[in-house]
């Protein structure tokens, strides 16, 4: 590949057959980063800081937290619940015994801790540790004492900066536990018993009550008596009911017949003269005679056959005679001819019959009033009977618990309780925490050195190292990085290699002036770099001319003294100008920025610019165009443009905004794009 600057040392002119082998740079993307190697270069350079930071901190927090450390003196009581039944506490063949006495001691062990129990313990120590309690609650006593069970016993723990205090504490809560645990089963006895006695009275009451209801409700007579009398009741009601249907039927027919019948005709009478009646006898014995034959042809022949259907006919004519003679046995019946009715009977008139039959109306009503009477009756009396076996029942429950209260007062519950262990007063503090809040303010102080260092590493918004340009690489490739106190000489010649080598995005024209801008990205102006560059194409024997065009500082103007001398501004402004040479070598020239008063860094416009170079370059093989910074001078990104290779000179401590901000620009408005070369690189820099 040719290289960009072979046109600045006399090469020969490029031959088209070696277009090709003129190629892009790839755009290659900034690599993916590990977030611990970005934790990693933000703690570069600050481990001294750290270790400083330890050193100061570490000790002054760990004296601190010495300082700060607390004695403190355990004290232990035990307090015992005993059961209420002999050798309870050994495996027997009832296991509910076993488990009533454990499920009390666990509530005793809650009772312990439970608010009463505290609020009485920290009055009694209001009165002998007024200083230690203060402002104490309730609450807080029970924080600070530990409940533990094991079995049947009950461990209470404390701590406390005074070892009197602390067995005090522990006593306090045991007496009170105990006074009340005594008050309360006394008072529980007490209660229970009133309670019951009350409710004796109650129930008492509610008997008699209830069986002044019975009397009232039965009168003389009781549940079996009323049972009896609604039983015959309902017999006469069905006897009422038959007769109205009688009546009702005899009174229809004369209705419909417009004559007259006997009102005392019943209807068993017909009944039962048509059971007695001979001639239905008869005709139902030849039936069953002929429905046997009528099964034995029906046998031999098909229904259809004439034997089957004559058969079939003389039944039919049967059947019509028997019920001719029902309704001729019904109408006897109904005319009074089947009993010894006489004639004047046989007159009584459909008033009468009506007459009769309101009043059998008049008769079922009242029975059935009666009967719903009975019957109410006996529902009340039989629902007061269950509520006055429910009472009593109650009653015996509840003189029952009144015997067993008075009789075993003294053990009303599964257990009792002592204080087994009493607490005693420490000689010893149990804990010291001096030694751990030592080391955990050393620990402290190391770890906000650390982290206070990470931190400005992370935020810090200043390039330390080379490497942080790895992201820009894409747009702008390192060419040179240049440790802190090493011959700017060297450092040019590797710039001015690695600008010979750096490939070209699109062919250079043959013979043609080459331009390179050299600028800076952050603040203040590259003159230092400019010079040792321009020098070291110039030993190079490249003619070369070093323009100070930075209109806005003029730093290398007044480095060299040539203040006074006509330079760059008055090129500018079409005036004459006259390059001053530089060195020993012959080939180097320097054109001054100019006088002061001439054009301002503002007033420079893009054809100025190009028509100041088009009459300063032409004897020369390369120009270079001190340019000012990106960020604060405006004809800087000018003088890009017109260039053909820009170099951006980065430094430790520059601002990675303005990089960041301006980086783009050094990438498209050059011909050849831009590089970079990083100066005054700290040691242990990764690009060293």
């Amino acid at each position: 590949m040719t290289a960009f600057g072979s046109a600045y040392i006399g090469a020969s002119p490029l031959d088209m057959s070696d277009y090709d082998r003129f190629v892009s740079a790839p755009a290659q993307l900034p690599a993916e980063q590990n977030p611990m190697s970005s934790v990693v270069r933000a703690m570069r350079g600050r481990w001294k800081h750290v270790g400083l930071g330890v050193v100061v901190l570490g000790p002054v927090l760990g004296t601190l937290g010495f300082m700060s450390g607390i004695q403190l003196y355990e004290s232990q009581a035990i307090v015992r619940v005993y059961p209420q039944e002999a050798n309870v506490l050994y495996r027997t063949g009832d296991d509910s015994v076993l488990k009533t006495f454990d499920s009390y001691v666990k509530a005793e062990t809650s009772y312990i801790a439970s608010p009463p129990i505290m609020e009485r313990a920290t009055q009694s120590l209001a009165a002998t540790f007024p200083e230690e309690v203060g402002k104490m609650t309730p609450l807080d006593l029970g924080g600070s004492i530990d409940v533990k069970r094991a079995d049947s016993l009950i461990t209470l723990t404390t701590k406390s900066k005074s070892a009197a205090f602390a067995a005090q504490k522990l006593q306090a809560v045991a007496d009170a536990y105990l006074a009340l645990l005594a008050e309360t089963e006394a008072r529980s006895s007490a209660v229970r018993l009133a309670e019951l006695q009350a409710r004796e009275k109650q129930l008492v009451k509610r008997q008699m009550e209830n069986q002044a209801a019975m009397l009232e409700v039965g009168g003389e007579y009781g549940v079996a008596s009323l049972s009896k009398a609604h039983a015959d009741k309902v017999a006469k009601i069905e006897d009422i009911a038959s007769r109205k249907d009688e009546v009702e039927g005899t009174l229809a027919s004369m209705k419909a017949k417009s004559g007259t019948s006997s009102a005392d005709m019943a209807n068993q009478e017909i009944l039962r003269s048509t059971l007695l009646d001979r001639a239905l006898a008869d005709l139902n014995f030849e039936r069953a005679k002929r429905e046997a034959e009528l099964s034995t042809l029906k046998t031999r022949y098909p229904d259809n056959s004439l034997q089957v259907q004559d058969k079939m006919k003389e039944l039919a004519v049967i059947d019509q005679s028997m019920a001719d003679r029902r309704e001729q046995i019904k109408v006897l019946g109904q005319t009074g001819a089947l009993t010894d009715t006489t004639q004047s009977n046989a007159e009584t008139s459909t008033a009468e019959i009506q007459a009769l039959l309101d009043k059998v109306t008049q008769q079922l009503e009242a029975a059935k009033a009666e009967a719903r009477d009975l019957n109410n009756r006996m529902i009340q009396l039989d629902s007061l009977q269950t509520e006055a076996d429910n009472v009593a029942k109650l009653l015996e429950e509840t003189r029952q618990g009144i015997e067993v209260i008075t009789v075993e007062a003294g053990k009303a519950l599964p257990g009792y309780s002592v204080l087994m262990s009493p607490p005693v007063v420490a000689e010893k503090p149990a804990s010291d925490s001096s030694k751990v809040r030592a080391a955990a303010g050393f620990g402290a102080g190391a770890f906000l050195s650390l982290a206070a260092s990470l931190f400005l590493g992370l935020i810090s918004g200043r390039i330390h190292y080379s490497d942080t340009l790895k992201r820009f690489a894409h747009l702008a490739p390192i060419k040179t990085i240049a440790p802190r106190g090493k011959s700017e000489k060297a450092h040019a010649d590797r710039l001015r290699n690695a600008l010979q080598l750096h490939p070209l995005r699109v062919p250079p024209l043959p013979d043609s002036t080459r331009i390179i801008a050299i600028a800076r990205l952050d603040a203040g102006a590259p003159e230092v770099l400019a010079l040792s560059l321009a020098t070291s194409f110039g030993e190079a024997r490249c003619r070369t001319l070093l323009i100070d065009a930075d209109a806005k500082d003029g730093s290398l103007t007044e480095k060299l003294g040539q203040h006074d001398a006509k330079g760059w501004r008055e090129a500018l402004e079409g005036k004459d100008f006259a390059p001053l040479p530089y060195g020993t070598s012959g080939h180097l020239d320097i054109l001054p920025v100019g006088h002061k008063s001439g054009m301002s860094d503002t007033e420079i416009g893009i054809g100025r610019v190009r028509a100041a170079l088009s009459g300063v370059k032409a004897p020369y093989e390369l120009v270079i165009l001190l340019c000012g910074s990106m960020a604060e001078s405006v004809s800087t990104e000018l003088l890009l443009s017109v260039s053909d290779l820009a170099v951006a000179e980065v430094r430790p401590r520059d601002r990675k905004a303005n990089i960041a901000g301006q980086i783009a620009k050094l990438d498209s408005l050059p011909q050849q794009g831009g590089v970079l070369t990083f100066s005054e690189a700290k040691a242990g820099d990764p690009g060293l």
